[in-house]
């Protein structure tokens, strides 16, 4: 088999009935690709919305998994496990595909044999009108393109071109299994908050390995997915939120990248955070903000807020990390293969 479409689900049915539409409509031998769910341990109608697919489109090679524990990590690695197609191909419950969207990205893999990591645009499919404010988080890209990153937004142009592994995000993101199994995996992501400081960089470790191992990543314009984005990913909230995890996540890639050296914990920590501010708010080196940077006091106080929540995402991971022998043990364990959260 050519591959395996692998999605992580749990108490989205919804979502994932309009995912699953989409990829049964897909324009692509049905015998080169299967569609596995991973169910995170979902307590509404995700396996009646999966079996019903079943049976309406028996053609299609539609598998379902029940995992009881949460977190994408879980049931992207679970996916893995399971798939027997030679590209894993992950995506999340609430995104919707292009009919040549499958096509696309095999004939990418087949084209350029050097290439590990695949990805294309991933567009917005806003629940209501977006808030002038969000305006402000697009960046533009120096050789054209822009992404959202706060909502896992992204179109890099229309042409075919390598890109930085690390602009491949998690809800379309291709990869030779052989690849993925050789270079260990995801990290652990989307954990509850009462186990935020077990959190992980999700797909950027990945993507990071590939990197350093000079691996190429590919991007390609007809990989096109819509991502849903509800009205209450659009607040201020949600961002604050999210900034949060990102400090959090920024800390545990940190620490991995020194080994746990504490020689190199007071500079690497400095160094860490003013880049990932840069790259995220301020607009240097890479990137820059639209309009100029012409952002009102409103969204300026904004920038600042979320900047502080960042740090203090942040600094809660870095005190747990560095006094707590468990937590320092998980972040730099060289693969989650045998994912298991620790006691708290």
């Amino acid at each position: 088999m050519k591959a395996s479409v692998i999605i992580p689900t749990f108490n989205r049915s919804g979502q994932l009935s309009r995912t699953l539409a989409s990829l049964v409509a897909l324009d692509y031998r049905l015998d080169l690709f299967e569609i596995i769910v991973v169910d995170n341990g979902s307590v509404d109608d995700t396996k009646q919305i999966v079996d019903s697919c079943i049976v309406k489109f028996p053609e299609h090679k539609i598998r379902y998994f029940f995992d009881n524990v949460p977190g994408l990590l879980t049931g992207r690695h679970r996916g893995a496990k399971e798939a027997k197609g030679e590209l894993l191909i992950f995506i999340d419950d609430d995104i919707s595909v292009e009919k040549k969207w499958l096509k696309s990205i095999v004939e990418t893999f087949e084209n350029y044999p050097d290439v590990h990591l695949v990805g294309g645009k991933c567009l917005p499919a806003y629940e209501k009108t977006p808030p002038e404010w969000l305006d402000a988080f697009w960046k533009e890209l120096p050789d054209g393109g822009k992404m959202l990153t706060d909502l896992s937004l992204c179109d890099y142009g229309n042409k075919e071109k390598e890109v930085d592994q690390t602009w491949i995000w998690g809800l379309n993101y291709s990869i030779r299994k052989s690849s993925f199994l050789k270079f260990g995996g995801f990290h652990p992501d989307n954990i509850s908050p009462r186990y935020q400081h077990f959190q992980g960089d999700g797909e950027t470790g990945l993507s990071l390995k590939l990197k350093e191992n000079g691996a190429k990543a590919w991007y390609n314009p007809q990989v096109i997915v819509y991502h849903e984005v509800p009205a209450e990913r659009m607040t201020y909230f949600y961002f604050e939120k999210r900034y949060f995890y990102q400090g959090v996540c920024n800390s545990f890639t940190g620490i991995r990248r020194i080994k746990g050296s504490r020689i190199r914990k007071i500079i690497a920590t400095f160094v860490e955070m003013s880049k990932a501010f840069a790259r995220k708010i301020l607009g240097t080196n890479a990137f820059k903000l639209t309009k100029n940077n012409n952002v009102s006091i409103e969204v300026q106080l904004l920038f600042a807020r979320l900047s502080e929540m960042e740090k203090a995402g942040y600094r809660f991971h870095q005190k747990i990390a560095w006094s707590n022998p468990q937590v320092m043990e998980w972040v730099l364990k060289e693969n989650y293969f045998d994912y298991k959260l620790p006691e708290d």
